[in-house]
């Protein structure tokens, strides 16, 4: 058997598996990107589909499975990297209000991945050609991706490290997300490391077509292996966060993270607001004996319906108290 092709069977071996579970964890999470895992499970789907072609090449030589195998075997740093900013989004989410960055900054760095995967794919696609100019081209593509990858790693590596700082702000199930993020660190430096040196050294033995292929196993596959189970299993720990708790200051949903519609508002104050009675203006006393200036700083005033002296109360006390709800 030939290395390479049991390189392809052992990651059979691993990814269908992975590409099930990865299914089950973004079915529980949701499948939008921003839940981080339907990224592990695009990656387990393109590494299943790049084995397949690899193995078939080496029976049924074909030009087109070639060309489908090495493009895909390309693609891996970008689900990685889609997958770790859209689980840093969730624990971000989680410490609302008390997260420095904004959602809007997430959907920023998101967009990065993306075209540092479309750089990679056109330029894997030129690489494969047989015109020498095509070929420069394509390397120049694929360089340029990388680098994007590396940026975009530093920016999600420092943001992971400083969370830390804030670590009594992310609520408690997401803090087994975040201890994954950070073990994942070193093993993405390695896989990038990999790519580094396989698109700017020019070493023969970092080639995905004819290099060693055991250094392929440890600096790209096990690597990969390696996030992926981190991924999962804090998927599989993390809480499930019900559409109706999910944090408005993701704004990918249109609810609260207190179960209250978002642009809700509270028709009553709380409960225990109602604790002092009413202040009366006509005795200048309520009716505990409580001084006004004093009843208005412990209590929110509180009416009662109907009556002349009640509506005279709502008009002057109405909108101070909507003031106060509405911003304290």
């Amino acid at each position: 058997m030939d290395p390479r092709e049991g390189l392809s069977i052992a990651n059979l071996v691993f990814y269908i598996p992975c590409l099930f579970i990865a299914g089950w964890v973004s079915f529980r999470h949701g499948f939008s990107r921003e839940s981080g895992w339907i990224f592990i499970l695009i990656l387990a789907l393109v590494r299943v589909i790049g084995s397949i072609c690899q193995i078939v090449s080496e029976t049924s030589p074909s030009t087109g499975i070639d060309e489908t195998w090495i493009i895909l075997s390309s693609v891996g740093l970008s689900p990685l990297l889609l997958a770790m900013l859209g689980l840093l989004l969730r624990v971000h989410a989680s410490m609302s209000p008390a997260s420095p960055l904004s959602p809007n900054i997430f959907r920023l760095l998101g967009l990065v991945p993306l075209v540092g995967l479309i750089l990679a794919i056109i330029g894997g696609i030129d690489e494969a050609s047989s015109n020498p100019s095509k070929m420069s081209t394509g390397l120049d593509l694929v360089r340029a991706g990388v680098i994007i990858f590396l940026v975009i790693f530093i920016i999600l590596a420092i943001i992971t490290l400083a969370t830390f700082l804030r670590l009594r702000s992310v609520s408690a199930g997401d803090e087994r997300i975040l201890y994954a993020l950070a073990l994942s660190i070193p093993f993405i430096l390695v896989r990038l490391i990999y790519s580094i040196i396989v698109d700017f050294a020019g070493n023969p033995q970092f080639n995905l077509i004819t290099g060693d292929v055991v250094i392929q196993g440890c600096m790209a596959s096990l690597m990969e292996y390696i996030v992926v189970i981190l991924y999962l299993i804090a998927g599989l720990v993390a809480p499930h966060i019900a559409k109706s708790n999910v944090p408005p200051s993701i704004g990918m949903l249109e609810t609260g993270y207190n179960g209250q519609q978002s642009g809700q508002t509270t028709s009553q104050y709380p409960e225990q607001r109602f604790n002092q009675p009413a202040y009366n203006s006509l005795d200048g006393r309520g009716s505990g004996g409580t001084a006004p200036s004093q009843q208005y700083m412990d209590t929110k005033p509180q009416y009662t319906s109907g009556g002349r002296q009640d509506r005279r109360q709502r008009r002057v006390h109405g909108p101070i108290s909507y003031l106060i709800n509405r911003f304290a």
